[in-house]
């Protein structure tokens, strides 16, 4: 969520303050941890993974994003748009924020169109598999464990994912079986920033498609990875909105 503007000129220095105190604060609790409340984390594997590379194209910076499996191969590409198409909103959503349409390829009609406000996050998907039927929306929320950020998501069939901010891995996260057993985190992907505008994201095709991995990592590339100082959810953003 960002900060309106009349509020930038004192917020730098509340948002630093709180963000340092709260984050001694966790790492006390870490020192003596609540073992029973740690989960399992288990790491992403270093072979038979997809990569894609994330990048503006030229003269158009953040309002088309191409996406790249190796130099010169799109295989997709992201356009920002001045608003969201009326045929495209949920129940509980409102107009605002940064939306861009996801397409395959050459394709003009768009696969899933996102849209990216602070808080809440949604994608609807337009037509992707019979586990997504069409139209398919796909809501992304804020949650905080210790000093760590998530953008979290569940599919129509229960499962449940989460971008982290700090770290940058997506995780399946497995809720506790019982009391006695930890919540289990399985990372199946990550993400790296290189320079100011490239972005690597590599994933267990097996475990996500593509298109869900790539649409919501978008989400976290303008919001929580966009941000050098934060504190419960509220981000003093890098970039305020995409350049033009």
């Amino acid at each position: 969520m960002s900060l309106p503007y009349f509020l930038l000129p004192i917020a730098g220095p509340v948002v630093f303050a709180a963000a340092s105190l709260f984050t001694l604060y966790a790492c006390n609790q870490l020192v003596n941890p609540d073992i029973g409340s740690q989960p399992l984390i288990r790491e992403l594997p270093q072979s038979g993974l997809t990569s894609f590379c994330i990048r503006p194209q030229f003269r158009y910076n953040d309002r088309v994003l191409n996406v790249y499996t190796r130099p010169g191969a799109r295989v997709f590409r992201f356009m920002q748009q001045p608003s969201l198409p009326s045929d495209t909103l949920s129940s509980n959503i409102e107009p605002k924020g940064l939306v861009y349409t996801l397409l395959r390829g050459q394709e003009t009609r768009p696969f899933a169109t996102i849209r990216i406000q602070g808080l809440h996050s949604e994608i609807v998907f337009h037509n992707i598999s019979p586990a997504l039927p069409e139209p398919s929306v796909v809501s992304l929320t804020h949650a905080v464990d210790g000093d760590e950020t998530y953008r979290m998501f569940i599919l129509p069939d229960g499962r449940t994912y989460q971008w982290t901010g700090k770290e940058r891995f997506l995780e399946q996260v497995i809720a506790k079986s019982s009391q006695s057993e930890p919540e289990i985190r399985n990372r199946i992907g990550s993400a790296r920033r290189i320079g100011s505008r490239i972005w690597e994201l590599k994933f267990d095709e097996t475990q996500l498609s593509a298109e869900l991995v790539l649409a919501t990592a978008l989400v976290s590339i303008f919001d929580q990875w966009n941000t050098s100082l934060g504190v419960f959810g509220w981000l003093w953003k890098s970039d305020e909105k995409p350049s033009h």
